[in-house]
């Protein structure tokens, strides 16, 4: 029997610890087969671990569309110092009454040979986030690493000043590749530390502002959202595009993301406005996007010219303008709407209040729009969106609420992705390849959250999807590419 040290403490109001689960069930057969597979890299074997790369991968939904959005906090928590993989050599044990933690300890001159560290926020007010994720990365662990890969998490405290502490941390105890951290500044905190040490990181964040070479961000970005919905729209015939984006940063991104998409997908940008969050700063939104004003004036004076007509084909067209609220179309066919939660309902609400019919300008939007409830909104019902495939992602929501007894966050589809990844890459025959060519390869690697691929400059690639909102439930209406040979999307 290989035992491997690690040990892992949570505080007693959390779900059950992962390795207090595992004592309980390594060597049982899993219903499940939860791969993600290497396609740019040969000998892509996964040691002992639940898995094999042959598997067929999980797809589920991305990261939330708005820039790194935090899970509300809560008081923070003792990180573990490493959790080892589990050894399939193991057999089952019960576990005692009230147990902590559980520490494995190794025979004599056995240990992990491939450590990774996770950077997270483990204290501090995000540390909610940071737990959730963490279990996230501990399911790829069980899953998918053989017992020769070790994941070490490390914590941020969600600051910068944290995350490079935890950068020099992780690189003292010898790890080959950094996971995280999950913010802007957490990232560039820790990215001189790893960069130093001749590492590469993956980041959890979106902000292309903090990629560069040897810094992947593994985020969705709204860009490779607003590209895709955009050009699906413009190849079902949309020729004229109005844009809506929240006021600040990321909504200023969203904006110069759609003009690109537009002018590549040859659409004409006709309207675009801000708003505020607030219900008056979107009200007046709306109308002037939608040119309510000018069109309400229209109507008045249409029905002001037939009023004193009396043929009957001016009463029949005064009767059918009683019924109106404006006279003639909006200026775009189609309108993106980069806006998500209340924003998203408060603004859809206003667009029927100010005559903007969405079943004759068709709405776009982003991928947190696959948010149950989004159809509730009658505004929004054949909406198009683009986000991740969504083919596996309720088997991996169960696989997780079996193991941890409440959902997952988002961000924890992109952890287990990218811990499975590690946990691959380590186990190729001739040691493990975290090198940038090996990270970087064009045909990209197959997950939970689809297909994806980091590029040299440190962004990512996704082969997106394109859902239509029904009032109950979403239909795929373009589907992801399963190549990045002459992708598109």
């Amino acid at each position: 029997m290989r035992l491997f040290s690690g040990s892992c403490s949570f505080p007693s109001r959390t779900r059950p610890p992962l390795f207090r689960l595992f004592v309980r069930t390594v060597g049982a057969t899993v219903a499940v087969v939860a791969a993600l597979a290497l396609t740019g890299c040969e000998n892509t074997g996964t040691g002992g671990g639940r898995n094999t790369a042959g598997a067929d991968p999980l797809t589920g939904p991305g990261a939330p569309a708005r820039v790194e959005s935090p899970l509300p906090g809560e008081a923070g928590a003792t990180p573990p110092p490493a959790i080892a993989a589990p050894d399939p050599a193991l057999s089952p044990a019960a576990p005692a009454e009230n147990t902590q933690s559980l520490t494995l300890t190794p025979p004599p001159g056995v240990a992990p040979e491939t450590r990774v560290a996770i950077l997270l926020p483990l204290s501090g007010p995000r540390a909610a986030l940071g737990r959730v994720v963490l279990d996230a990365a501990m399911l790829a662990l069980f899953e998918v690493a053989d017992g020769q890969f070790a994941l070490r998490p490390y914590d941020t405290a969600g600051t910068a000043d944290g995350a490079a502490t935890a950068a020099e941390t992780a690189v003292a105890d010898g790890v080959k590749l950094v996971i995280g951290p999950v913010f802007s500044d957490a990232v560039r905190g820790a990215a001189p530390v790893i960069q130093a040490a001749d590492l590469n990181m993956l980041a959890f964040s979106n902000n292309r502002d903090v990629a560069e070479p040897g810094i992947y961000l593994s985020g969705l970005l709204p860009e490779s959202q607003i590209n895709r919905v955009i050009g699906y729209a413009a190849r079902r015939g949309v020729q004229r595009l109005g844009v809506l984006v929240p006021s600040g940063p990321f909504g200023a991104r969203a904006l110069d993301a759609a003009r690109q998409a537009a002018a590549n997908a040859g659409v004409e940008l006709v309207r675009s406005r801000e708003c505020g969050p607030s219900t008056d700063e979107i009200v007046q939104a709306v109308q002037i996007i939608g040119d309510y004003s000018t069109r309400r004036a229209a109507l008045l004076a249409q029905k002001e010219a037939l009023a004193g007509r009396e043929d009957e084909i001016s009463k029949r067209a005064l009767a059918r303008l009683e019924i109106l609220d404006t006279f003639g179309p909006v200026a775009f066919d189609a309108l993106l709407v980069a806006a998500s939660g209340s924003e998203l309902v408060n603004l859809a609400a206003q667009l029927g209040n100010f005559d903007v019919d969405s079943k004759k300008a068709r709405i776009l939007g982003l991928a947190s729009w696959a948010a149950e409830g989004t159809g509730r909104e009658p505004a929004l019902v054949g909406s198009w969106f683009a986000a991740p495939p969504a083919g596996s992602v309720r088997e991996f929501d169960r696989n997780f609420r079996a193991m941890f007894e409440t959902a997952p966050h988002p961000l924890g589809q992109t952890a287990y992705d990218l811990v499975a990844l590690a946990a691959i890459l380590g186990s190729q025959e001739g040691g493990a390849r975290y090198d940038r060519d090996t990270l970087t390869s064009e045909s990209g690697f197959a997950g939970i959250g689809g297909l994806f691929r980091f590029l040299p400059d440190g962004t990512a690639e996704r082969s997106l999807e394109v859902r239509e909102v029904g009032p109950i439930e979403n239909k795929i209406v373009d589907p992801a590419r399963e190549s990045f040979d002459s992708l598109t999307n």
